[in-house]
């Protein structure tokens, strides 16, 4: 029988506890949030909305996930991007129900409007940041390779990453855990920008290996109501190789939101 021993944080943090208890008892896996001793905030903002459902990220629309390590190129639509950057990403094995992601850390340096090769393809990206002291002049979008314009990929569904202009890192409501990791989900975060007056129901979706994204949360603002923020006890459980992200719809188009979700990432152990 497994015994589980008092946290300091079982008091004032039950929720995570008991979060660890749900994942052993249903996936089977022993786990733990100390061992791991790293939380995620992510944050997502939007391009300008239609009325489809759309991921909160800058690029627009919904990324199109790839199922191998394709994901190979970055470039800047400014020749005076010279940069060094750094992606937090994950190759994948196998497949279906079969698949599972590793997690890993690049550095690589931009040549302005040329193409440059990672120096390991992937097939997830989340994070994208400017590890420099010279700020970006241009968008810098790390994609599978295809034809560029002016260092912008002509074919916007290769593209899985985007830093936009004026900013120095990637705005992507959406990430991936690895094979080793579980994610306890502990709040959200939303609102509509004053670009445009619009209400837009938010999505939580995530999609464990092999099967399809299902909603885990929802929740509606509007830009007259405010944001939304929601902390949530009990905790989401996201389970290991699953990818996780905030879609929206809006009923105006040209909305613009922003979007966030907190947690904490709990190592298998055992």
């Amino acid at each position: 029988m497994t015994t589980w021993s008092r946290k300091n944080y079982e008091l004032p943090e039950a929720r995570l506890v008991q979060a660890e208890r749900e994942i052993y008892n249903q996936f089977g896996d022993l786990v733990s949030i100390d061992e791991k001793a790293k939380s995620l905030v992510k944050f997502g903002k939007s391009a300008t909305l239609s009325t489809d459902r759309e991921t909160v990220w800058t690029v627009g629309g919904m990324e199109t996930y790839v199922t191998g390590n394709t994901i190979d190129t970055i470039s800047s639509s400014s020749a005076l991007d010279t940069q060094e950057l750094v992606l937090e990403c994950h190759t994948v094995t196998g497949s279906g129900l079969d698949q599972q992601f590793i997690f890993l850390t690049q550095t690589i340096t931009l040549n302005g409007q040329n193409k440059v090769t990672l120096p390991t393809p992937v097939a997830r990206v989340s994070r994208v940041y400017n590890n420099n002291g010279i700020e970006l002049f241009g968008v810098v979008n790390v994609y599978e390779d295809t034809a560029i314009v002016g260092g912008v990929p002509s074919d916007v569904t290769k593209i899985h990453d985007q830093i936009p202009l004026g900013f120095q890192q990637s705005f992507k409501g959406a990430t991936t855990f690895s094979n080793e990791d579980y994610y306890i989900l502990t709040a959200g975060f939303g609102s509509v920008t004053y670009k445009q007056s619009a209400a837009v129901n938010f999505y939580l979706e995530f999609r464990q290996d092999g099967k399809v994204f299902r909603e885990g949360a929802a929740v509606s603002a509007n830009s007259a109501g405010g944001a939304w923020q929601i902390n949530l006890d009990p905790a989401i459980v996201i389970p290991k190789n699953s990818d996780v992200r905030i879609t929206c719809q809006s009923n105006t188009q040209g909305a613009e939101v922003y979007a966030s979700f907190q947690g904490y990432i709990a190592k298998v152990i055992g």
